[in-house]
């Protein structure tokens, strides 16, 4: 992938009529443009604020269209923007996983005639774009998850559904697009069953949740495992504002994290990724590791130099 940018310029070279463009929004939301010209939008935070950890918030007037609009769970900041999102696209088609569909309804006002309610295995082929899904587990707490912990309580005492369902269901999502790029929506647990489900799915990118809670070893792992071409991490920079915001939260990490990447009470984001970076390399030589920058638009796809 390369930045963006006029033909001329240092650094970039003709693109075939290929591929399409990617940029970063915040935690794990993306906007991808095919090379038809649709546009994708995945796990959409615009708002980018959750009590007081603000996460490079983007103005909806920034998106300009919205054909398919994907969740991995309806957490809010995955999620918060959907119900503005269709109102503004009226017509655009929204995946997400079967369990949280009704609870994404009564929380926000959505259109339900215009959802896939998706489980795992299943697959989705649309006339420019194939959909593949599989289940996911979403990050653990040392503390575990109770339906009637006050973590999923909202101040009234009623069941909070975007927090309690979003922790109970997760979904990734491999995406072929319609010029045949595979991307893989990765979110959750670099657990075992993952990389096992995972083995040989190849795709050319994978946009894929980064926490210091797990081990980066784990990580670079799964990569090997999925034998993908470009890593780009995600929704570290969240979790970079929510530790100095709440930086007891930092004992949810292992130990050896907490030894290693905690400097003066702060931990070092950009220590952790180079080594998350290294440990990728050492296990999946073959495999790239990208890091974009937040609103920035990136070409992906074949290109003649």
């Amino acid at each position: 992938m390369s930045r963006q940018g006029n033909e001329g310029e240092a650094g970039t070279v003709p693109k075939l009529n290929n591929g399409g463009k990617i940029r970063w929004i915040n935690t794990a939301g993306f906007e991808i443009v095919m090379s038809n010209g649709k546009h994708i939008l995945l796990d959409p935070f615009l708002s980018g604020e959750v009590d007081g950890v603000v996460c490079h918030p983007m103005d909806i007037e920034a998106i300009e269209r919205c054909d398919y609009l994907f969740l991995s769970h309806i957490h809010i900041d995955h999620a918060a923007d959907v119900a503005r999102i269709q109102k503004k696209f009226p017509e655009v088609i929204l995946f997400v996983g079967d369990l949280s569909a009704d609870p994404l309804c009564q929380w926000q006002d959505i259109n339900c005639a215009r959802i896939f309610r998706v489980r795992s295995s299943e697959v989705y082929e649309m006339d420019d774009l194939k959909v593949e899904v599989f289940a996911g587990r979403h990050t653990e707490s040392p503390r575990g998850y109770y339906r009637a912990g006050r973590k999923f309580r909202n101040p009234d005492g009623s069941l909070s559904l975007s927090d309690w369902y979003g922790n109970l269901e997760l979904n990734n999502y491999r995406l072929t697009l319609c010029d045949g790029t595979r991307i893989m929506v990765w979110a959750g647990m670099t657990s075992p069953d993952q990389k096992n489900r995972l083995r040989g799915i190849r795709s050319d990118i994978s946009l894929m949740h980064v926490s210091p809670k797990q081990d980066f070893r784990e990580f670079a792992e799964l990569v090997e495992a999925m034998g993908t071409k470009i890593v780009v991490p995600h929704h570290y920079d969240f979790t970079e504002g929510f530790f100095r915001m709440v930086p007891e939260a930092m004992k949810d990490m292992s130990e050896e994290n907490q030894k290693v990447f905690i400097e003066d009470g702060v931990f070092r984001m950009d220590k952790y990724l180079r080594a998350l970076g290294n440990a990728v390399r050492e296990q999946s030589p073959s495999t790239e590791l990208m890091m974009l920058e937040h609103h920035r638009w990136y070409d992906f796809g074949f290109a003649l130099s």
